[in-house]
């Protein structure tokens, strides 16, 4: 027989840490909510039963607000598992179990896995879980997912209670007078309303259905009677509590929980986590925290971008052209194969794939820093340091983290904006992401400041990311104020305790990223650059080239290359480059590099053929704010929503690059000539 278990648990709670924990499995583990944007499976290790385990969206509540609580709430209710894992910060223990108060009403199996116990017994506090047990109905574990103790017993446990479900009553959380008249209203319901949601468990169907659950009376297709006797329990409800309906059954949910934890803390030893409370003023300091972010993203770009290229770039170069392209060309020569197959594989292949396999040391680098910072629980202190800032450019910030995920790639960048309730600033969000660079476009700085910014290539790297942010902030106030206008929302995350980061979470997240990019390498960019050697190798008539400036490529090039004469890179390489960057960033720099490999001095000191320090930084620029690859437009397509907001999106990205581009260019040519 197949089990299914659902793990179940707030944003920063360890969830998914946990969920490789018990399946083996590698997923992207963060410290904020977003990362997990739809449920994961995978089989429980160490047991003999065959249990699937779902890992569910964090989720605060089961009210239907954001795509995770969406998400979460109908596979609790529509595919009702066999046993709900509900995983807890033991460490902010009181916020966490007001989702546990809400679970309890689904009438399905729980097991409480207190996690972070580690920080916990720092801080000196002893929990009982006797005492939980009995306050709760359900039965509760320690662990901490992070240095992988309790494992073994949570799984046993898990077995167990699939094998032997046990029937709990669900405790009082409401005082007398109130239960009395949810038991009424339950009666009611399930007498006169009984064919009404059915399959829903009883006790949750009557608690939404008294808080007026939008996607509860949703699905209600009834005359008036049940919403006038919704409107008399409600009013009964306000009368006896003095308060309205939803604030009095929240509060009672916190006064139970409180009383809870009250019986079953213990203050036993001295709290040994105050440097980590020190730290955090520092950090989180008003005035000195988004200083100390930006000289971490200063140090960050100088190690990955001037430290290690300067070791590595140079090396690889050497490699490829020197060690790869010449006995590869020997070995085909000596089998005897045409010259056009060897200058393909060399001249197209090698010389396209290879310029983008140049920048992959700097690109692991970048991404393993940022790895560390997100696990160590400084990302979710940055997002919540700029929702100061966010809020007065239309945003939150909830909308950081987006942002931060598309510093890797776009895509789960802009799929990240699920997570935001208010769907102006989700749709907002999604539009202003790619504005953020992603890994693929970092080559493409990388190459450019190495040619033409020598002396200054972290400077020139920094400046498209504090341009990046300023566009997003201006961008944000002007699209907020006009076509995305509405209400603001709220902004509740979590802050993690701040962690040494796990090597397994660093390596597993590092991989991920670096995997997406050379799957592209060996994919995308492969067969893209057969066809580009052939475009620029030979006629429209089919006749091999004398110049690529004859080829069918330049042809089409040199079409559109006058709209970019403003910009400073009105050629047909820069143009036909920008054109096949739409497919992939990275085939930027394998256009160039396929069309550049026959000139004098050869890939990259071409460049200087092909643009001036002043057209260069204009064709970052460009590069930075004008639209995303294919995949990151279908993936803000299908986010947005709808084709009217897309294309104002797409108009709105390429017009502002194009702007920006032709400003830098016009006032820079001027000062700098």
């Amino acid at each position: 027989m197949k089990y299914k278990v659902a793990l179940v648990g707030n944003p920063n709670s360890g969830k998914t840490t946990l969920f490789n924990c018990l399946t083996g499995s590698n997923l992207y583990v963060g410290n904020w909510p977003g990362v997990t944007v739809e449920k994961k499976e995978g089989d429980l290790k160490n047991t003999s039963e065959n249990i699937t385990l779902v890992d569910l969206p964090g989720i605060y509540s089961l009210a239907p607000y954001s795509m995770d609580e969406i998400v979460s709430r109908n596979y609790l209710l529509e595919d009702k598992p066999d046993l709900i894992i509900n995983i807890i910060d033991a460490s902010n223990i009181e916020r966490n179990l007001y989702l546990s108060t809400q679970l309890m009403e689904l009438d399905c199996p729980m097991i409480g896995a207190l996690n972070m116990m580690d920080v916990v017994e720092k801080k000196g506090i002893s929990l009982d879980i006797k005492s939980l047990e009995n306050s709760f109905g359900f039965p509760f574990i320690e662990i901490s997912a992070q240095k992988e103790t309790g494992i073994d017993e949570l799984i046993q446990m898990v077995t167990e209670n699939i094998k032997h479900p046990k029937k709990r009553e669900m405790p009082k959380i409401s005082p007398p007078e109130i239960t009395a008249i949810l038991k009424e209203f339950d009666e009611l319901v399930q007498g006169k309303y009984a064919h009404i949601l059915e399959h829903y468990p009883m006790a949750f169907r009557s608690i939404k259905l008294i808080e007026k659950d939008e996607e509860v009376l949703s699905k209600i297709h009834e005359s008036f009677g049940l919403l006038a006797d919704i409107y008399e329990t409600r009013k009964k409800i306000e009368s006896v509590s003095g308060h309205d309906v939803d604030s009095t059954i929240a509060d009672y949910r916190y006064r139970f929980i409180t009383r809870s934890i009250e019986n079953a803390t213990k203050i036993v030893r001295e709290n040994t986590i105050d440097f980590q409370e020190k730290l955090d003023k520092v950090l989180m300091n008003r005035y000195a925290a988004l200083p100390i972010f930006f000289l971490f993203m200063f140090i960050i770009y100088y190690v990955s971008i001037t430290l290690v290229g300067a070791v590595t770039i140079g090396a690889i170069e050497w490699f490829i052209n020197e060690v790869l392209i010449v006995n590869v060309a020997q070995v085909l020569g000596n089998l005897g194969a045409a010259s056009w197959l060897i200058s393909m594989i060399n001249d197209g292949v090698i010389t396209g794939v290879g310029a983008v396999l140049t920048f992959v040391p700097q690109l692991i680098v970048l991404f393993i820093f940022i790895s560390i910072l997100e696990d160590s629980g400084y990302m979710a202190r940055v997002a919540f340091m700029m929702d100061r800032v966010f809020r007065r450019f239309g945003l939150s910030g909830k909308s950081f983290i987006p942002m931060v995920v598309g510093l890797g790639c776009s895509v789960p960048g802009i799929m990240a904006t699920r997570t935001l309730e208010n769907e102006r600033e989700r749709k907002l969000t999604a539009v202003l992401t790619p504005f953020i660079s992603c890994g693929a476009k970092m080559p493409i700085y990388v190459l450019m400041a190495s040619v033409f910014f020598t002396a200054n290539q972290t400077f020139l790297v920094f400046s498209l990311y504090i341009i990046s942010l300023f566009t997003v902030f201006v961008s944000g106030f002007i699209l907020s104020k006009t076509w995305f206008k509405g209400a603001d929302s709220g902004y509740l995350l979590e802050i993690p305790p701040l962690r040494l980061p796990k090597l397994k979470n660093t390596v597993t997240q590092v991989w991920q990223r670096i995997k997406e990019f050379l799957i592209r390498a060996g994919t995308i960019i492969f067969a893209a650059s057969v066809v580009l050697w052939f475009l620029q190798s030979y006629t429209f008539g089919f006749q091999p080239v004398q110049s690529a400036d004859q080829s069918m490529l330049a042809s089409f090039g040199k079409v559109i290359a006058p709209i970019f004469i403003p910009l400073g890179f009105g050629n047909w390489v820069a143009s036909v480059a920008l054109l096949t960057g739409v497919a992939a960033k990275e085939m930027i720099i394998s256009t160039m590099s396929v069309l550049l490999s026959g000139a004098n001095g050869g890939f990259p000191a071409a460049l200087s053929q092909v643009f001036t320090p002043v057209s260069a930084y204009s064709f970052v620029i460009f590069v930075l704010l004008a639209s995303p690859c294919m995949a990151a437009l279908a993936t803000m397509k299908k986010e947005l929503g709808n084709w009217k907001d897309f294309i104002f999106a797409l108009a709105y990205q390429l017009g502002l690059a194009y702007g920006v581009a032709l400003i830098i260019y016009q006032v820079g040519s001027r000062i700098f000539g």
